[in-house]
């Protein structure tokens, strides 16, 4: 009978900040083996806010920031510099793929019915019509998984530096696929606690993940890969609740209450109903929350890019908040539809088994380690990643056509990495006051000290751009703002 022991347990939890397993036994009308109790407890710990070590001492876990001083965001970041798939996560992957294709699954006739699918796969995706079934999924896993998962990795490290990442969370994997969201964010507050263990510093963490997936398939695969990582993990300091996927499409399934993380990874593109629609769907899954950050990934190519932009758009009138990576620099809400906007880390570490279905004859159809993504992130309580008011000593970009000839002074989020070359550097630049492109182009031999800046500023980032040059490229119907010798850029982060 496991009731006796829950509610037990939830009266400790409220009465008292810390209590062991054994002293349990003095309530119960039944005694049980500490690791018994434990077993009990487990799925419930998150819900009772406690943490429970593995001398079976619990306590009263309270919910507030992880630690993020310099020293940590530091070496967090070295860990990302050249990212890859964690050895056990690789090995993971490719013992699924033999187990469910052979051992030669990298060879002969397997070989090449799977590198028809990926090829398939892809042309199938850029369409929005993704589908996974048997060797479709090991297609995935090949392809686009590394990629996914390392990139999803940067948004974690991001929200972690914006103290929005908490010793107490919950994430809902929304069209969870094989699991490469849930095993990126496992493997990241796995660096993490090694980090703080390094640094003898002692971080609790009570983590739920949830996840939805329609694909009995996936949902296989889910269980497989996520258990045995878990089983892995050294988890010293972290509890983790990691609940059955509900089978479902994300238009329909039921979700649990309270989520603080609801994570659309490359999820939206895929369904049939048209952008500004596909807000219905994340409102509806958030809506049972209090204050979730909804967080959109969709790939970097033109069509996907500005759909999210629409959908993100549709959600700020159903009442969310631009997080990150757009800033409404002059407070008014933005109205473009016609924007393509995405993020570049950089390139991933080939794993081997994908190096291994690549083969010899045009290897780079079969190699995929550039991650270049689309991303959005939504709150309901109107904190923004950056908060700033500009004042009226800056052009507005809705305002350029004015200024044509003329020497100017702005203020806007760097939305690109370089588009140019060596020669000539090129960045998209946004203040969300215009539906038209406005470009930031400096070329190589008017590089200075007041305007090299603009090199290192992170996708985002704001910022002011003093005596800068407007031209017009009728062309592509646009905006470059040319940074001379003259102009000084100041970022503001």
């Amino acid at each position: 009978m496991t009731t006796e022991p829950l509610s037990l347990a939830k009266y400790l939890a409220s009465s008292r900040t810390e209590f062991t397993l054994s002293e349990m036994n003095l309530y119960l009308s039944q005694k049980h083996e500490e690791k018994d109790l434990y077993a009990i407890l487990k799925p419930h710990l998150y819900d009772l806010s406690l943490f429970c070590d593995a001398n079976y001492r619990c306590q009263k876990l309270i919910n507030r920031p992880l630690l993020a001083d310099e020293t940590i965001i530091r070496e967090l970041e070295n860990l990302f510099k050249s990212p890859r798939l964690p050895a056990p996560i690789e090995k993971l992957v490719e013992s699924y793929i033999e187990n469910s294709c052979g051992k030669d699954w990298h060879r002969g006739g397997t070989a090449q019915v799977i590198r028809e699918n990926i090829v398939k796969q892809k042309e199938e995706y850029w369409k929005g019509k993704s589908q996974y079934p048997k060797i479709r999924m090991i297609s995935y896993l090949l392809y686009h998984f590394p990629v996914y998962f390392c990139q999803f990795q940067y948004l974690l490290l991001d929200l972690f530096k914006c103290g929005l990442l908490t010793t107490r969370m919950s994430f809902l994997d929304a069209g969870a696929g094989p699991g490469t969201i849930t095993l990126s964010t496992l493997d990241f507050l796995d660096k993490l606690q090694g980090i703080y263990s390094r640094k003898n510093i002692d971080v609790k963490m009570n983590i739920r993940i949830d996840s939805i997936e329609k694909e009995q398939e996936n949902i296989d695969c889910y269980r497989e890969l996520t258990s045995l990582y878990l089983s892995k993990m050294a988890l010293l300091n972290t509890n983790i609740t990691l609940n059955e996927p509900v089978h479902a499409p994300v238009e329909k399934a039921k979700t649990r209450k309270d989520v603080d993380f609801i994570i659309f990874s490359n999820v939206l593109a895929e369904l049939r109903s048209p952008p500004p629609e596909r807000a219905g769907v994340v409102e509806r899954i958030a809506s049972t929350s209090k204050n979730p950050a909804v967080i959109i990934i969709e790939p970097a190519d033109l069509v996907n890019s500005k759909a999210l932009r629409i959908t993100q758009n549709a959600l700020v009138k159903k009442g969310f908040n631009i997080f990150s990576p757009c800033t409404l620099i002059w407070g008014l809400g933005c109205s473009c539809s016609d924007c393509w906007s995405f993020y570049e880390p950089g390139n991933i570490q080939v794993p081997g088994f994908m190096r291994k279905i690549a083969g010899t004859r045009e290897p780079y159809r079969y190699l995929n380690t550039d991650m270049k993504f689309s991303f959005a992130i939504l709150k309901k309580d109107g904190k923004t990643k950056y908060s700033y008011e500009a004042k009226g000593k800056f052009v507005r970009l809705a305002n350029l056509e004015k200024h044509i000839g003329k020497r100017i002074n702005i203020v806007a989020s760097v939305m690109s990495g370089n588009l140019g070359d060596e020669k000539t550097f090129v960045f998209k630049l946004c203040d969300a006051t215009t539906s038209k492109p406005c470009y930031a182009v400096l070329p190589a031999f008017h590089i200075t000290e007041q305007n090299k800046l603009l090199l290192k500023a992170g996708y985002g980032s704001i910022v002011e751009i003093f005596n800068t040059l407007v031209r017009e490229n009728k062309e592509f119907s646009s905006y470059n703002l040319l940074i001379t010798r003259n102009t000084t850029v100041m970022p503001l982060q």
